[in-house]
């Protein structure tokens, strides 16, 4: 067997230089990355710009209008926001099932899109306070009289899209679905009395409203359990958290973000 013996001169030099090396290297990274994150603010400062990652195809919230303008809830509360921190906006768009994603490699400083905080996302990402809070409901016609709570759910027909959460809200209160393809069209059955009714958001039912103000659904019943939206950035960023959250309270103050919730849902949505 071969010994091999170690001399303490020029090899344990370099070994001692590369060690060093290493650690400064990983002490310059981690800097970086810290700096990085805690910089945001003072770069959107610097730049007098702050970039917001959205969808664009999500209406009422962020979709473009007949001549192609980037419009919707979101968007305007976004515009409000960065005319209140005295900067302009930029908006970036991407398809929601990358959008949070691209917080990651610093697309842009934070997401607006009607994003449901939630105990999952809170694990990597931050989010401010609530700008939109909404609850799951029943949707049925004016005329109906039987339905009045969740429970009134058990037996009855119910056009949902999907496995979405309100067609397990369904399934909870063992009514029976009528699958369907989308939104509009668990509306058009409730509508045309093949199905009891549809359970939704309550925002989705605000924004039917608007377009149709002489549609002849009502929400016959409003569940608990309240859904609130906010703005997502990603962690380490303190200062735009704390100076986005100071803006939204004062925009909620002074009666701004109900302004613009009438707009596009005939109620306020920005407070529970």
């Amino acid at each position: 067997m071969n010994i091999i013996y170690y001399k303490r001169g020029k090899t344990m030099k370099k070994l001692g230089i590369r060690l060093l090396a290493l650690t400064l290297l990983a002490t310059v990274t981690t800097g970086c990355a810290s700096s990085k994150q805690e910089n945001t603010w003072d770069k959107i400062k610097e730049k007098k710009e702050i970039v917001i990652g959205t969808e664009g195809t999500f209406a009422p919230f962020s979709y473009h209008d007949d001549n192609d303008n980037l419009v919707g809830y979101d968007v305007e509360v976004s515009r409000a926001l960065a005319k209140e921190l005295g900067v302009k906006v930029k908006f970036v768009e991407v398809k929601w099932d990358s959008l949070i994603a691209g917080l990651d490699s610093d697309k842009y400083d934070l997401v607006t899109n009607q994003v449901a905080i939630t105990a999952e996302r809170k694990k990597k990402y931050d989010f401010s306070i609530p700008h939109t809070y909404s609850y799951p409901a029943i949707i049925t016609k004016k005329d109906n009289t039987e339905i009045t709570k969740m429970s009134d759910i058990k037996g009855r027909k119910f056009s949902q899209t999907g496995s979405s959460n309100f067609s397990k809200i369904v399934e909870k209160y063992k009514g029976e679905i009528v699958a369907t393809n989308d939104w509009n069209e668990n509306v058009s059955l409730v509508e045309q009395g093949r199905v009891d009714g549809t359970v939704n958001d309550t925002l989705a039912y605000y924004d039917l409203v608007n377009k149709k103000p002489g549609t002849d659904l009502k929400i016959a019943a409003q569940g608990k359990e309240v859904s609130e939206q906010a703005f997502i950035f990603n962690k380490g960023q303190d200062d735009l958290k704390k100076n986005v959250d100071k803006v939204l309270k004062s925009l909620k103050k002074s009666g701004k973000l109900a302004e613009i919730s009438n707009k596009y849902f005939k109620t306020d949505v920005s407070h529970k």
